[in-house]
């Protein structure tokens, strides 16, 4: 009943390892029959298939997409979508083999900060899942990189690290599949690892990880050899989640003026403290007019009128600098110019697709 292997790298022993099938009771894999979604228990795993018990029987060889989840109602969240192969089946279910994408690196039941016992619970697996198909996200658009994200993600990182590592590298993934250029895309190794790891130390905020999402996936290039991003690498690295949702307002409601070749200017907006609130996630006025103080020691705001000693502000000026539309169209994901982004002085509709 052993599933086909498709890993054929790394000698006898190391793929025997690789193999080890063990029990997860609370893992389930999701199949669709029609509009009917049915679950079938994981009787045993390992990281080239499954054992599932189910009445289904499908023929050898025929390739069926499974979502992988702790048992219960289906989860948009937590689980996985993974292509298996059917190998054969008997009584009590079918043997399926995994059809893992090109690069991926899946180890289970390997982790070094993890009891055994612990590595047999979904969530646990289902994150070595995401690692793989991140290592071969990372390595299709870098193959230069494929050893390093490798030691990166299975070996140097923080669970907390890694978690913001993968979201990172998944969520460009789901970017640059929009892109009918997509599969042409390469990025410089030092850029895409940088990305990588200096996105790993960002709080678990949704800006935060979209925001190098986006960087990552504007560093890919038809050609590769694009260094442009990693001023932008640095100046995210000195932003928070609180500056860049006053940012990505700021860039999305100005209106952008072309002062010269390549360079823009926004005229200021004129925000009352409610609208800075809104648009912050803050009711601090006196830490947000310190923070807008800190965005335009950055460069990406202007520099605006400060407010009187001990005067709590109910107003404001902010305007993002060429730098920070720049910035904020890189964090969307663009190549190219960030007057294409923003339509040459109109101010530009969607970006990203975040809540203010």
């Amino acid at each position: 009943m052993n599933p086909t292997t498709f890993h054929s790298e790394g000698s006898l022993t190391a793929e025997r390892r690789r193999a080890e099938r063990r029990i997860s009771p609370s893992l389930a894999a999701y199949h669709w029959k029609g509009a009917i979604p049915r679950q079938n228990s994981v009787r045993d795993i390992s990281a080239t298939g499954a054992f599932l018990v189910t009445q289904e029987r499908w023929e050898p060889g025929e390739v069926i997409a499974l979502t992988l989840q702790r048992s219960g109602p289906l989860e948009k969240e937590n689980s996985f979508l993974v292509q298996a192969k059917a190998v054969r089946w008997d009584d009590h279910g079918v043997a399926i083999s995994f059809v893992l994408p090109p690069g991926a690196d899946l180890r289970l039941w390997q982790s070094p900060l993890k009891s055994a016992a612990e590595q047999n619970e979904p969530e646990d697996i289902l994150r070595e899942f995401r690692v793989a198909q991140a290592i071969s996200f990372l390595s299709r658009i870098s193959a230069e990189t494929k050893d390093s994200v490798c030691r990166l993600l299975h070996e140097e990182l923080s669970n907390y690290r890694l978690e913001n590592a993968v979201e990172i590298a998944l969520k460009a993934e789901k970017m640059l599949g929009a892109s009918v250029e997509g599969d042409h895309l390469h990025a410089l190794p030092h850029v895409a690892m940088r990305i990588v790891e200096g996105g790993s130390w960002s709080s678990d905020d949704r800006w935060m990880l979209q925001f190098w999402a986006g960087l990552l996936a504007a560093s890919c290039t038809t050609a590769g050899g694009d260094e442009s991003s990693l001023l932008f690498v640095d100046l995210l690295s000195q932003l928070k989640a609180l500056h860049l949702r006053i940012l990505a307002a700021a860039c999305t409601k100005s209106t952008k003026l072309v002062t010269g070749p390549g360079m823009m200017s926004t005229r200021p907006l004129n925000w009352k403290a409610a609208d800075l609130m809104k648009y912050s996630g803050s009711h601090d006025l006196i830490k947000l007019d310190r923070e807008l103080n800190y965005m335009a020691d950055v460069g990406v705001i202007a520099s605006r009128e400060q407010s009187a000693f001990f005067q709590q502000m109910t107003d404001t000026t902010v305007a993002p600098t060429g730098l920070g539309l720049e910035l904020y169209a890189r964090c969307n994901g663009h190549r190219g110019t960030a007057q294409k982004f923003y339509g040459v002085g109109v101010t530009p509709a969607g970006a990203l697709a975040l809540e203010l």
